[in-house]
């Protein structure tokens, strides 16, 4: 009897361990992962990257490869975009990084994640960034808060070789508070995001050699119950395709009590486009199944509030 029990005790224990890793990530450094993105070169990453702040930049093209021994590869390309393409003016310049990581649980109110640290004797400040899910992550700025980025790059990352996983939690990475009781009667939110897959999800009407779109969200409130009212989507390709509906906030979802959901025209579901808000800067498109999209090297699927 006393053995039975024993082995009762240890299945038991097995099947809560095993339930509990199916709502958890996957840490990048379990097997060697490569990061990639296309973001900003704005005034405070261009100071972790020691990059002189009177250097014009566009965009800086990440190739990020993280190895199971707590080391890393990091390759950047930047400077000043070619018009009507996707490279740089006279082929930018380059900055090849090489260093360590750690990996840790943020313990500050204002964050909730898994962070990791990158470090190299050839930079003068760390460069940090939140896990979101297993395929997206986010660039922290020295304050570890999510940086912002703009219209044309966002400071998101995505993994190159997708893990398909349709069971993982949506994340609260930052308290809901401050967009919950945003006071602001409008927002305004800009990006650009690959075409092909949330054009294939949501039956947008597209070509076959759309390979980006351009968005501009616009969120209304009540002017006494600051509650949500309207919202306006501009969907630019070449023309510009503008919807104007309802729009609802929806907290808590699925496992995590704390994520909150924006659902543009809640009631006809099936057309809904919903967004994950990472903190009242930036939110992250979301598919029919409410799960992240992951990016590509150009563009990422994030839209960031217009200063």
């Amino acid at each position: 009897m006393k053995s039975l029990t024993i082995f009762l005790l240890l299945v038991g224990g097995l099947i809560m361990l095993y339930a509990y890793s199916k709502q958890t990530t996957t840490n990048i450094n379990e097997t060697k992962s490569i990061l990639v993105a296309s973001t900003p070169g704005g005034i405070v990453l261009k100071s972790m990257l020691g990059i002189p702040i009177k250097d014009s930049i566009d965009f800086i093209r990440w190739n990020l490869t993280i190895q199971e021994d707590r080391l890393f590869v990091l390759n950047l390309h930047y400077g000043l975009s070619q018009p009507n393409t996707l490279g740089f003016q006279k082929d930018g310049e380059r900055l090849n990084l090489q260093g360590t990581y750690t990996i840790t649980s943020s313990k500050k109110k204002t964050l909730n994640g898994v962070i990791y640290t990158l470090k190299s004797d050839a930079v003068p400040a760390p460069i940090r960034f939140i896990q979101v899910n297993n395929n997206v992550f986010h660039l922290l700025d020295d304050n570890d808060q999510l940086m912002i980025g703009n219209g044309g790059w966002s400071y998101t990352l995505n993994r190159k070789d997708v893990i398909a996983d349709e069971t993982s939690v949506l994340p609260a990475l930052t308290p809901a508070d401050a967009f919950l009781n945003d006071t602001a009667l409008q927002r305004v939110y800009d990006g650009r995001t690959p075409c092909a897959a949330i054009a294939k999800t949501y039956h947008l009407p597209v070509g076959n050699d759309c390979f980006k779109l351009k968005w501009r969200l616009i969120l209304h409130r009540d002017p006494k119950t600051l509650k949500p009212t309207t919202y306006t989507i501009n969907r630019i390709k070449h023309s510009v395709e503008k919807t104007e509906a309802k729009w609802a906030i929806q907290k808590g979802y699925g496992n995590n009590p704390d994520a909150v959901v924006i659902q543009l025209n809640p009631d006809k579901p099936d057309e809904s486009l919903s967004f994950l808000v990472g903190d009242e800067n930036v939110l992250f498109f979301l598919d029919n199944k409410k799960q992240l999209f992951t990016g590509n090297p150009d563009f990422s699927y994030t839209l960031n509030k217009v200063k």
